[in-house]
């Protein structure tokens, strides 16, 4: 795995990222929707940028931020 210090968020960061709670994000990990990590021999747990981006959801069909940007 190729990522950058930059490309990870702590638990805190990534609720803040998404706006939503932290418990939610220990949700998403604990219920599999999104991938973490833990430091070898530390508490921390660190989500990758790229795991945050697979949580959104056009919020309609055929609506994607990919298709917004540059156009």
């Amino acid at each position: 795995m190729n990522l950058d210090i930059s490309d990870l968020f702590t638990i805190e960061q990534a609720a803040q990222y998404l706006k939503v709670s932290q418990s939610s994000i220990r949700s998403y990990i604990r219920q599999g929707k999104m991938d973490a990590f833990r430091v070898a021999g530390k508490r921390r747990v660190l989500i990758p940028k790229a795991e945050l981006m697979r949580l959104l959801v056009p919020a309609r069909p055929g609506n994607s931020i990919a298709g917004k940007v540059g156009g």
